[in-house]
Parts: structure tokens; sequence; C-alpha cells
């Protein structure tokens, strides 16, 4: 970690909430390479991987997002040639980002259960358009709030409660389903306009998910991982 893990925190730490895509899910690269094959595009899963976190830069430099200039960076950062980009990246997007199309992190599942073991209450919140997260983690072998898996409080999916990130609502959503003090919990989160932003507007400390090092801001920790998070955070106990 460029710093510790919990530089900016208040209090004693008793929870962790977790953002689910970038950070316990990355984008299933058999999908993308289906979706892509018309286009004469065959991305590794490194590289399906590293444009998640491009994308994810580009739209937290942007002062308002524009979408089909993302979707077109995004197939770019995939190898898809300049003449299919526009096509491809509204493809990938409607068929992984808007879908469940999505594995799990490596090392994902043994964090949140190294967490859990460890006294730590756990909690998912995550903008959807599916509103079905909470089924994505339990079939990708992650948590659950029924106990299968590594246990979690709460599943918060924007979809369902109709309130998404950055508002710190969805975060409050959470906590109450924690039953925890903001000051007791950080969020860790792969975007600084939803993840960070948003915690930090709940009362939370935060850490940002940055494995290609692109964020230079310093009112937030950062870490290449939620394995490595995890270690880092046991490791300061």
């Amino acid at each position: 970690m460029r710093e510790p893990p919990l530089r900016h925190a208040v209090g004693v730490l008793k929870s962790v909430i977790v953002d689910a895509g970038g950070v316990l899910l990355l984008p299933d690269p058999v999908t993308v390479r289906f979706v892509l094959a018309e286009f004469g595009a065959y991305p590794n899963n490194e590289t399906c991987w590293r444009a998640h976190y491009e994308m994810i830069r580009r739209l937290d430099d942007s002062p308002a997002a524009d979408w089909q200039e993302m979707s077109r960076l995004f197939a770019s950062a995939l190898g898809v040639l300049p003449q299919y980009q526009d096509d491809a990246g509204k493809a990938v997007v409607a068929e992984v980002y808007q879908g469940t199309a999505w594995v799990a992190a490596p090392g994902a599942a043994e964090a949140l259960s190294r967490l859990a073991s460890s006294g730590y209450r756990l909690a998912v919140v995550s903008n959807t358009t599916h509103g079905q997260m909470e089924e994505l983690l339990l079939r990708t072998g992650l948590c659950s709030v029924s106990g299968d898996f590594a246990p979690v409080a709460a599943v918060i999916d924007s979809h369902v409660v109709g309130v998404a990130k950055p508002d710190p609502r969805i975060f409050e959503l959470a906590l109450a389903g924690l039953k925890m003090r903001a000051t007791e919990c950080v969020h860790v989160g792969d975007c600084v306009r939803d993840d960070i932003a948003g915690a930090q507007a709940a009362g939370m400390s935060a850490v940002h998910i940055d494995p290609l090092q692109l964020c230079r801001a310093g009112d937030h920790a950062h870490s290449p991982s939620l394995t490595a998070f995890v270690t880092d955070l046991l490791a300061g106990q």
C-alpha cells in the first residue's frame, strides 16, 4: 500500500463495507471475448481487468461522464480497432456492466473469510442496473446474508433500494444493517467518485482499490487489491 490503510480513520474499526464490481468481482473475460469476437478482438484476462480500472480512472477524471466516449475508450483498451470501437464498447457495457457476467476477483473470497474469521462485520454496497447483486455474490462463491461462504450483514443493491453511490444514504443503509457507527467502519471501493466520496460523505474512512496506481489523491488510502488491504489490516491489529 502507498500509505497506511486506515490513516484517516476515526475510532475503532469493527466493520468493513465492500464494493462489488472492481473489488469483489471483475468482468468475466470469457463473456468479454465472446462479445468482442465479431469485432476481431480477443483480450486475455489481464487485459480485460486492466481495461476495467483504466475506465474507472477515466470516469473519476471526467467532470461529467460521457458514456459514449467512455465505452469507446473501453473498447480501445480491450484491443478493438478504431472503426469498431463505438459498437464494441456498447456491446460490452450492455452484456457485462449492465448484466451479471462477472467473476470473483482472485483472492476475494479468501479475503472476506479472513475478515469474518477475525471478527469484522461485513456488508456489500453496489450500484447495479439489474438488482441481482445478492444472487451474483452467492453464485460466485463470495458471500451471502444466509451464511453461505463469508457471512455479510447486508447486500445493499442500488437498483433494489432506489438510491445509488455516491449518495451517502446508501452507505447509511449498510451501516444500519451492520448496526455500526460510521466511525467504526471503512469502505473499500475502486471508484473515487462513487465509493471514496460517498463513503466520506457518510462519515466513514475509505480505501481505494487501485492496482494500476493511477490515483494520486492524498485524502484517502490506497491498496492494489482486497487481499492486500486485508493482509495489511490484520497485520496492524
